[in-house]
């Protein structure tokens, strides 16, 4: 499919920028830069083991994976964390810390880089399926079901490393968990597509 150029129209032409092919304009300086998006997936911890939700909506319909998704544009990482945990579990959460940031490589589509947080429910909570899911579940991290995406899979077996490991799991900047209170804007929630990790 082709590009065109954001400044003159032109259709963009293979060049060779910093020793990498890349699609450019031939008459400026523009150039198609292949950035990755940035995603966020919450390991939220729970009595008896960690919250999941079955995905109600493709890619991987039916599975279960973390809470989390696409950060916008006007939002820092953890605030779309908490976003989504408002959004796909209908609770409120606080994060406790960081599980790990990972690349997730993908063939068709730009790259991401997922950052993967740990969580607890706030007092009071009890989580619900949003719109996203099917359901939800509570699940031992001995006896959790098939993960839709590698990636939730990736930072679920890094939690479980970091619960062996005291000290392991990576501090918030400053020192403090977020304990912002979100709640998902209905106007958002109806125009935004879904997407997934």
């Amino acid at each position: 499919m082709p590009h065109f150029c954001v400044n003159c129209g032109a259709m963009l032409v293979p060049r060779e920028i910093e020793g990498r092919m890349l699609e450019a304009c031939p008459n400026d300086d523009f150039v198609l830069w292949r950035d990755p998006k940035l995603v966020t997936a919450v390991v939220v911890e729970a009595p008896g083991g960690i919250v999941l939700g079955r995905r109600a909506i493709e890619p991987g319909r039916g599975l279960w994976c973390l809470p989390g998704g696409f950060v916008n544009q006007d939002e820092g990482p953890i605030e779309a964390a908490l976003r989504e945990c408002a959004e796909e579990i209908c609770a409120q959460v606080e994060v406790t810390g960081l599980v790990g940031v990972y690349h997730i490589a993908k063939p068709d589509a730009p790259s991401m880089v997922a950052i993967g947080y740990r969580a607890r429910l706030m007092d009071g909570e009890r989580p619900e399926p949003g719109t996203e899911m099917l359901e939800l579940g509570v699940f031992a991290l001995d006896s959790l079901p098939p993960l839709a995406f590698p990636s939730h899979r990736e930072i679920v077996d890094d939690f479980v490393r970091s619960r062996a490991q005291p000290g392991a799991t990576a501090p918030l900047p400053g020192g403090a968990a977020a304990r912002h209170v979100v709640r998902p804007s209905p106007a958002r929630a109806q125009s935004r597509q879904p997407r997934k990790p």
